[in-house]
């Protein structure tokens, strides 16, 4: 490690909302709101810990390794515990921030930055409430301090890295694979249903439009045409396969007249 700069968790100015232990807890600082890093910049410094930089909103300049990067928010910059950096503002708009020190490296593998370096990585807009959420949660249960605090600290410090990894991702893939697996198999046991769209938003927690969303880009369809499309196929299968009369298919799946479900064959 360079000596020239100190290893140290620097101070925030005076006024600005932060937390900070010096015992051994697997957190080791919490910081968030409003900064201006051109009336007060964050000095040349070693961490104490693994520093998840935040920005929610703004511009901020990082210097670490003889670099300097312009970063604008939303994203997350994560400061190896050897890496020397400083923070510093390029303008005056204003920046806001949420920032954990842990005493380890980030569970996560994929997160950890480059032994002795830095690394930055794009947040989604849209996940940034689940990362206020968990930094809410930091700051209560340290608020609350008692015996169970550190395991609830180990377990929070996982849940921030994974709600990063998701934050970090692009999205390029498509929905989850896992998502849409339990989404199909949940249809499958409840196709006699009348109101599938509100029961699948519940069920997912999604809004009617992420849920058209999310149905366009796994299926090409919208949720309530791919519901019909599966119950018909079960109702082909029962009759053809299984040998069952229209009507009992019919209101085993819940069409309201077994005349509805004769018209869906006829036009299938």
């Amino acid at each position: 490690m360079n000596g020239t700069f100190p290893k140290q968790t620097l101070r925030p100015p005076a006024g600005r909302p932060s937390w900070r232990s010096d015992t051994n807890l697997p957190l080791i600082y919490l910081g968030w709101g409003q900064r201006d890093f051109s009336r007060h910049p964050v000095d040349m410094h070693y961490d104490l810990g693994t520093n998840y930089y935040l920005v929610v909103r703004g511009e901020i300049t990082v210097t670490a390794n003889g670099r300097a990067t312009t970063l604008r928010g939303p994203v997350l910059c994560l400061f190896d515990p050897e890496c020397p950096f400083g923070i510093s503002q390029p303008g005056r708009e204003p920046v806001e921030i949420l920032v954990w020190i842990w005493r380890g490296r980030p569970l996560e593998k994929c997160l950890r930055p480059p032994a002795g370096g830095f690394s930055d990585l794009p947040i989604q807009r849209e996940r940034l409430p689940a990362l206020r959420a968990l930094h809410e949660r930091c700051r209560d249960e340290v608020a609350q301090a008692d015996a169970a605090t550190p395991a609830a600290l180990a377990a929070l410090h996982r849940l921030v890295d994974v709600e990063i990894r998701r934050a970090g991702q692009t999205g390029k893939a498509g929905p989850s694979d896992v998502r849409w697996e339990l989404t199909t198999s949940w249809i499958a046991s409840n196709l006699a249903i009348h109101a599938p769209v509100p029961a699948l938003c519940d069920y997912l927690r999604m809004s009617p439009k992420t849920l058209h969303r999310f149905f366009k880009a796994k299926a090409g369809t919208s949720p309530g045409s791919y519901f019909r499309q599966r119950k018909l196929q079960e109702a082909k299968r029962l009759i053809s396969q299984c040998g069952w009369p229209v009507k009992v298919a019919a209101f085993h799946l819940g069409y309201r007249h077994p005349n509805d479900l004769s018209r869906a064959l006829a036009k299938a």
